[in-house]
């Protein structure tokens, strides 16, 4: 046991081989724990948040003692929130719970993951035009430009005057695309549609968004 522990406890530079090492290993000792964290940890390196966040709880419903007195102790909690989340949303399908999930992994900057989850919930419906400009920000952020672009004229097609569709195209434009002109025309129609819904916002939030519009536009 000694030997499979020393395996799975050193921090190894060899991301992949390591990971075979230790996969070997778990498939003759599925409970060894000291193994499964050192896993998990090689996946969310990897980036894959999901495989690493079910090895996690996996190990902590084996021995949660050891699980909470590791490095990776700080992530717990969010993946048992996930997981538990996860396992819901698969019975229900309840774009709700998809749409928590999303935010959760994009308040954590796992912009991947954070747009599968929009994804499912566009499926149940595809009329959540926030949740679809959240999609084209999840992609923006995991440099899918083109998609994000494709996601926010989507919206804008049920919804030409839509304030926050037109001012991200601008802002994809602008700084994505680099293409400032054409990100104006964007911008203007994002500051009327602003300006006409003034009563539905707070004083800080029109401001701040007014503000930014106008200096986008140059005025």
């Amino acid at each position: 046991m000694g030997a499979t522990h020393s395996v799975c406890e050193v921090e190894r530079t060899d991301t992949q081989k390591a990971k075979e090492s230790i996969e070997i290993i778990l498939a003759s000792e599925p409970t060894n724990t000291t193994c499964m964290l050192q896993l998990a940890n090689i996946y969310l390196k990897l980036g894959k948040i999901a495989k690493g966040f079910e090895i996690l709880v996996d190990a902590y419903s084996i021995d949660p003692h050891n699980v909470q007195n590791s490095r990776i102790a700080t992530v717990l909690p969010f993946a048992l929130k996930v997981t538990n989340l996860k396992q819901q949303a698969a019975k229900t399908n309840d774009k709700e719970i998809w749409n928590k999930l999303g935010d959760g992994y994009y308040e954590m900057g796992i912009f991947n993951e954070a747009a599968q989850m929009y994804k499912k919930s566009i499926q149940v419906d595809g009329f959540q035009h926030m949740i679809r400009l959240k999609l084209a920000l999840s992609l923006q952020k995991n440099l899918q430009i083109y998609t994000a672009i494709e996601e926010v004229q989507k919206v804008l097609a049920k919804e030409p005057t839509h304030l926050y569709a037109n001012y991200y195209m601008g802002k994809f434009l602008a700084y994505d695309l680099k293409n400032r002109e054409e990100a104006k025309i964007f911008f203007s129609k994002a500051k009327n549609a602003l300006i006409a819904q003034k009563d539905t916002f707070g004083y800080l939030e029109y401001t701040n968004l007014l503000s930014d519009i106008t200096r986008e536009l140059g005025e």
